[in-house]
């Protein structure tokens, strides 16, 4: 677990202030852009004995210590080694290739993120037990100072240069310090030095402080060849088998939940067996690839039978071709067969449909030509095979990157423009976007502005380069290491107050709010304020509200925005237009209004939010 600091970034006074939200994430990213180097250097022991530290306490302030002085390296050394040997080489692949694309820049290394610069202090580390004698949780608490140099960041020249017309987007962000507490984090001892994991962080977030951590885990066989390993978890899901199945999956990846699995797999095997599905996997065959303690397996046939509700199906798989039988009507395929593909690409251009889609196909299908299938990752472990999913998906990710180039990564980026292009042209001249947006239920907030698409355009890749490095690294690393979560899990709290009803969720909101658990920015605005006395009804369906209802009730509560917004207290942006401009909706529920109704109405509104 990342934390992630409170800190607000400053915007431009002529753009809309950007959500804090976003900035928390983008902070957390300075964090979790090291920690993702620390996965992938190359120059780290493979020893399980070498590394970590000598007791809890010490992982969390060696962590700390590595992280202030950009010691990917510190970092790394603290990882239980499995957990290291599984990233480990897919990153660095999968960074060579960034490189080779020039989505990185060419001199970017994982061994240090130029750009980003972070320091804890007053870091004060406490354990607590979990009442297993090798794993511990251990609690972080202190301040952390953090900042981005927009300039140095590694961005490579496809995105500079292709992307963005030669401008690099201003991404600064100045030094910000912010506090965290109760940031928990799982060791785990091996042959008594103490490393940090991901893993068993996950675990123990879910376990919760409940039942016992079990002494010893499940079984885990393996098998005695990388054949086997397939066929036996191919086995063991036929069977049905929940245990059998987790015990062919490689420990190095999954050696936490397989230690956690008595916890749950009593129960979660009543619960496969109560459904009463009846299925078979037969007829397999096997073929594996490459050489030392790593192998790619393919499944080239197997024939899968199922009956649910007195249906029955049969799919048989072979060469490449497939036969599907399923309540006595048969069907066949063969997709080793790509005779008329082109043709069917070609075709997408007519039925109305511009050329400039057939085009995007057809590039995105001459990029992956030459994509070679990566198969089913196997992997040796003390002697035994497992199949390894996480490496199948890492290694999956890695052949997509691999089988393209920086011109057809262009070309494709080029085309996927003309085909936005006639969607944006052809919605603003039918539909409106505008009433698009609002009417599929794309625009959250209610309030449209007259859009240029070449200044989407921009606005969209400065969002996604500027965004990525915090959004998508925040999420990933953050994901991976258990929840990069908000201050006092405030997500989670959020996330809680939704799954109550209209009754009781307004009022969980404003409880957290008051609290500090739920962050005001993430929470509707409407539940946020029930001063304006819409809160439930927003929370409920406003499908239901006849167009006398739906009109008496904003108007009502329309001054009370209005003054929010003219007081400051709220952004013009997170209010449902409606309540901001109810003269527009002419006596309609907009929220079952036709197109036609709902277009003319987010007209309306966008012109009268244009006016001072």
């Amino acid at each position: 677990m990342i934390p992630v600091l409170p800190v607000v970034e400053a915007e431009p006074a002529d753009r809309p202030q950007r959500s804090k939200g976003r900035t928390l994430v983008a902070v957390a990213g300075v964090v979790a852009l090291v920690a993702a180097g620390a996965f992938a250097v190359v120059s780290i022991g493979g020893n399980d004995a070498a590394g970590g530290a000598s007791s809890p306490t010490e992982v969390g302030v060696a962590l700390t210590d590595a992280l202030s002085n950009e010691d990917v390296l510190g970092v790394v050394d603290l990882l239980l080694p499995g957990e290291r040997n599984t990233f480990r080489e897919p990153m660095i692949e999968g960074f060579d290739n960034l490189r080779r694309l020039g989505i990185v820049a060419d001199d970017a290394s994982l061994g240090g993120i130029a750009g980003f610069d972070v320091e804890f202090n007053d870091v004060a580390v406490t354990e607590e037990s979990t009442g297993a004698a090798d794993i511990v949780n251990i609690v972080l608490s202190g301040s952390a100072t953090a900042s981005v140099d927009g300039a140095s960041l590694p961005l490579g020249d496809l995105i500079i240069t292709d992307m963005l017309g030669g401008v690099r987007p201003d991404m600064d962000i100045a030094p910000q310090t912010g506090e965290f507490d109760d940031v928990r984090l799982t060791v785990v001892e091996r042959d008594g030095r103490w490393y940090l994991s991901m893993f068993y962080s996950i675990a123990e977030s879910l376990r919760d402080g409940g039942e016992p951590v079990p002494a010893a885990g499940i079984p885990t066989p393996g098998a005695d060849s990388p054949e086997a390993a397939m066929t036996s978890l191919l086995q063991a899901v036929s069977d049905q088998d929940l245990g059998a199945a987790l015990g062919m999956l490689d420990p190095e990846e999954f050696e936490a939940l397989q230690r956690y699995a008595p916890l749950f797999l009593d129960e979660a095997q009543q619960e496969i067996d109560a459904v009463g599905l009846q299925w078979s996997i037969s007829d397999v065959s096997v073929i594996a690839t490459g050489s030392g303690d790593r192998r790619s397996v393919e499944v080239p046939a197997l024939t899968f039978r199922a009956e649910v509700d007195g249906s029955s199906a049969e799919v048989r798989f072979a060469d490449g071709c497939y036969t599907a039988i399923v309540d006595g009507e048969t069907m066949d395929g063969c997709s080793g067969d790509a005779s008329g593909a082109g043709s069917a690409l070609d075709s997408l251009g007519g039925d109305g449909l511009d050329p400039s889609v057939a085009t995007f196909a057809n590039e995105v299908d001459a990029a992956f030509g030459d994509l070679v299938a990566s198969g089913i990752a196997v992997h040796e472990v003390g002697g035994r095979w497992y199949v390894s999913p996480m490496r199948t998906g890492f290694d999956g990710m890695n052949s997509v990157l691999a089988a393209l180039d920086r011109g057809e990564i262009s070309s494709i980026a080029s085309s996927f423009g003309d085909v936005m292009s006639w969607l944006v042209g052809g919605l603003d001249d039918g539909l409106g976007l505008g009433a698009f947006g609002d009417v599929a239920g794309l625009d959250p907030f209610g309030i449209d502005e007259q859009i240029d698409f070449g200044d989407m355009t921009g606005d969209m890749t400065g969002d996604m380069t500027g965004d990525m490095t915090g959004d998508m690294t925040g999420d990933m690393t953050g994901d991976m290491t258990g929840d990069t979560g908000m201050a006092e899990g405030g997500l989670d709290a959020l996330n809680a107050c939704y799954g109550l009803g209209a009754s009781d969720g307004p009022q969980c909101i404003v409880d957290g709010i008051a609290a500090g658990t739920i962050d005001p920015t993430f929470a509707p605005v409407t539940a946020a304020h029930p001063e304006c006395g819409v809160a439930a009804v927003y929370w409920s369906d406003m499908y239901s509200l006849s167009d006398a209802d739906f009109t008496a009730m904003i108007t009502a509560a329309s001054p009370c925005f209005l003054d929010l917004v003219a007081r400051g207290e709220v952004d013009a942006f997170v209010v449902p237009s409606e309540l901001l401009a109810p003269q527009c909706a002419q006596g309609l529920n907009i929220y079952t209004a036709t197109s036609d109704q709902a277009n003319s109405f987010y007209e309306c509104a966008a012109a009268a939010m244009a006016t001072p």
